[in-house]
């Protein structure tokens, strides 16, 4: 595979892309670069090559950075993977040290969508949540399991908390303003049919 560019990644920055024909291309920093004298634009970068910078200095740094982003907060497999593909990690690097940190169960999309239902489920509908988490990468099977069992909620409840708060006076003769309601409510998520039958039977706490 011939190497098309080699170009500093950011002004000041140590780190440089080494794009390849393919228009593939990953991230070393300078001193890296020189210790391997073949990474020259025009050379070819031969399959053996490719695949022990990736695995003996990449995959470790990938592995590293990986566990340092799970220190801070829970990640779901894609949102993984696309915060290191945007640091400059290959795919099939991004994908292997996921599935390092997988392995001791650091992620766990399962896990992580049980608990974005549980902390949201009084703000957002099911459907809601659902778009959200398939949106960060979670499969729609783990979804409907995390909404089974964690979601708690009444939603006719929810959309008369947010019809307290949003002043909704169901006397009011202004179509307008009856109409902005119910769009904000159905872009919650709600059904056409349960909004229809909240706000016609809503009544003014005060």
């Amino acid at each position: 595979m011939i190497i098309t560019e080699i170009r500093q990644l950011r002004p000041k920055s140590k780190q440089k892309q080494i794009r390849l024909e393919d228009g593939s291309s990953f991230v070393l920093y300078s001193g890296e670069i020189r210790r391997l004298s073949f990474l020259e634009e025009g050379e070819d970068l031969t399959d053996e090559a490719r695949e022990a910078i990736f695995e003996q200095i990449l995959l470790p740094r990938a592995k590293k950075r990986c566990l340092h982003l799970l220190e801070k907060q829970d990640y779901t497999r894609m949102a993984l993977i696309r915060k290191l593909t945007g640091g400059g990690y290959p795919m099939e690097v991004a994908e292997a040290a996921v599935a390092y940190a997988a392995s001791f169960h650091y992620v766990d999309d399962l896990r992580y969508a049980r608990n974005f239902v549980h902390f949201h489920q009084d703000r957002k509908s099911p459907k809601r949540l659902r778009m959200d988490l398939m949106a960060k990468g979670v499969d729609r099977d783990l979804i409907d399991q995390a909404i089974e069992e964690e979601f708690t909620v009444d939603e006719a409840e929810q959309i008369r908390h947010l019809l307290e708060k949003k002043h909704f006076n169901p006397q009011d003769p202004d179509p307008k303003a009856r109409g902005r309601i119910f769009r904000f409510l159905m872009g919650r998520g709600y059904s056409y049919a349960l909004v229809s039958d909240v706000m016609g039977d809503f009544e003014q706490p005060w």
